[in-house]
Formats: C-alpha cells, structure tokens, sequence
C-alpha cells in the first residue's frame, strides 16, 4: 500500500512542538505512547524543534493500521520512522528511542543515515536472549512464560509487567501510567509487537550502524542487562555508553530529571 505523506504523519500520531535550529526525534518504547516523553519535551521544547511519534499498535489512531505480518520483523518499523521523516523533510536529526525504539532508530539510520546526526538509545537492547556466551537477559524458557501468561490473562500480566520493569510497586504513578497505556492497546496487538521484540536479534547489523550512538542504561533494568548495554558500546562503531543514576526501564518517567540532565550533556 503506497501512503502520501499526510496519511503517514496521521497513522502515527506524529505531532511537532517547540522551536529551534536542530531537531529532536522523540520515539517511545514498547506499551508506551509519545505522552512518556512529556518531561524531556518541557525541558527541551525551547531551543529545540521536537518531533512525537507512536509506533504502529500503540497510541491512538495507529492500531487501525496495525498489520500482523508486516510488523513481524522490527525493519517494518523502522520503514515508518524513515516514512516519517522524510514526510517531514527532516535529515540530520538527533533521534531518541528507548527501549525497542533504540533499535528501530538504528535501523531506520542504516537505510537513510542521512537523516540522523546522532543517535540516543535509552535502556535498548539487541538481543534480550541469552544465547551463548551473550547475555541478554532471558532463556527460551522465560519468553514462552511471558508470552503464555499474557494471553492466559491480559489484564492480570499488566498488572505484574508493570511492576516489574518499572521496578517499583503497583501503585507508584509510572507503574499505573505504563499499565492504562498497556491495557489500552488492543491485546493481540501488544502480544504481536512483544513477541517481535523478546524474539529479535540485531546483533548482526550493529556493524552496519555508522550514525553516532549515546547508549543511556540504569543500573538497575529488568528489561536490559548492563551486559546488552556494553554489547552495544562495543559493536556500535562510534558510540558512548553512560550508566544513569537511576533503577527501571522507564527512567523518563520514573526519574525524568537524570534522563534530562544526561541528554543535555548528549546534546550540547
């Protein structure tokens, strides 16, 4: 299906806001909506003109255009950040993506790098399997789990999702926040893209990556190993890996002002 460039910007939500010279990308992560961004936007939105976008299944409008075979893959995904930049004709850009976001940019800055100067990926992970010597975090075992216990029950594994990446108890506010946004997306949709990222492995293309790269990673993720964390220092080319002072794999709601602090030093 061939898109024109409104009906691209509309099937993800892309909303613009702030001024500025330079461009920041803001993609969210796995079960969460551009709103996560909120903090990072009010600190950043005045001297920096900002691009929020949803990934496909996620935020509203989008899941209409959710297609299980395409989304198979996280190179569908990428397709769109690039759709959606270049609908903008926007090149040169700083893009943020956390979590699975992080690799979406990746993959979107190996098709068209001359779109991006920098890349920041914020608790992203190539491969969340521990495969060999790699540790990145889950057994065959613990994914079937994730999985079975999610379509057994939806509304019950948000709950427990939840509290366990965020890493802090069921009524902490990014714990309710994360899991309204899980439970408003469509559950096949979520199982769709879940079982896409927890069975993706990126490692093989890192080396084609040539854009730049911040890696930002708690010391305390129960999504990201600090092991995945420093797999993508060492196989990204031109890359950074800071450790932020802060547990979850939802810094930038959880504590916004070291996810702040940490892309002001990036950015400058």
């Amino acid at each position: 299906m061939i898109e024109n460039s409104s009906s691209i910007l509309e099937s993800h939500n892309v909303s613009v806001v702030g001024s500025g010279a330079e461009t920041l990308v803001l993609i969210p992560g796995f079960g969460t909506e551009q709103v996560a961004w909120r903090h990072v936007v009010a600190a950043f939105r005045g001297g920096y003109r900002i691009v929020l976008l949803d990934l496909a299944g996620v935020g509203p409008g989008s899941q209409s255009h959710f297609d299980h075979v395409r989304y198979g893959s996280l190179d569908a995904y990428a397709r769109d950040v690039t759709a959606v930049l270049e609908a903008l004709r926007i090149e040169n850009c700083v893009c943020v993506g956390h979590s699975v976001a992080g690799m979406v940019a990746a993959l979107a800055s190996i098709r068209a790098p001359y779109l991006f100067r920098k890349l920041i990926m914020l608790g992203a992970s190539a491969c969340y399997c521990n495969i060999g010597d790699y540790r990145g975090g889950l057994d065959g075992a613990d994914i079937n789990g994730l999985i079975d216990s999610a379509t057994q029950d939806y509304m019950q594994w948000t709950a427990r999702y939840g509290q366990m990446v965020v890493d802090r108890p069921a009524e902490d506010p990014t714990v309710r926040e994360f899991v309204a946004t899980l439970r408003a997306m469509r559950p096949d949709m979520a199982l769709s893209l879940l079982l896409t990222v927890l069975r993706s492995d990126l490692r093989s293309r890192l080396g084609e990556v040539t854009v730049p790269a911040v890696i930002l990673q708690t010391r305390q993720d129960p999504a990201v190993t600090i092991e995945a964390a420093e797999f993508l220092r060492d196989h990204l080319a031109d890359s950074v890996l800071e450790i932020l002072d802060a547990s979850g794999h939802l810094p930038h709601l959880s504590s916004p002002d070291t996810v702040i602090a940490a892309l002001a030093r990036h950015l400058s």
